[in-house]
């Protein structure tokens, strides 16, 4: 009978600590809601929804190396890009063990003044995880 007992507990035991389980793999994650965004060459500012387990950082990469001067002997010195990170707007609304909530990411961006569109990345990181956002300038429509 004790035997019977035992093995009925650890039946009960063990079942009941698979139901946890589901609270105990949460996962760092960043998301966004579109993988792209347009702008116009005027510029100006946008916010971009990210859903993710906390912004620990925000960095912005320059596909073109609009943020280097370059002097005739190719050598670069850095200068301000054409995107600004004006604020992250955290919005939290706890809903897991490890808190998910979205947040904002501001951005200002100056205006294009060539007739080449342009890029950059927008790299958002929690934790140890990180996604990256493609931003893209149209450029100046000439008559």
């Amino acid at each position: 009978m004790k035997n019977i007992l035992k093995f009925i507990g650890i039946v009960v035991l063990t079942a009941s600590l698979c139901g946890c389980s589901q609270y105990l793999t949460d996962t760092p994650s960043v998301t966004f809601d579109e993988q792209s965004y347009m702008m116009t060459a005027a510029g100006g500012q946008i916010v971009i929804p990210v859903q993710s387990t906390g912004v620990d950082d925000v960095n912005i990469h320059f596909s073109d190396k609009s943020n280097w001067e370059i002097d005739e002997n190719g050598d670069m010195t850095p200068k301000e890009g054409w995107i600004k990170i004006v604020k992250v707007i955290d919005n939290y609304q706890t809903t897991r063990d490890l808190a998910e909530w979205t947040s904002g990411i501001v951005l200002s961006i100056e205006p294009n003044e060539k007739t080449t569109q342009r890029t950059a990345y927008v790299t958002v990181t929690s934790f140890n995880v990180s996604n990256q956002v493609k931003i893209t300038q149209s450029g100046l429509i000439v008559d």
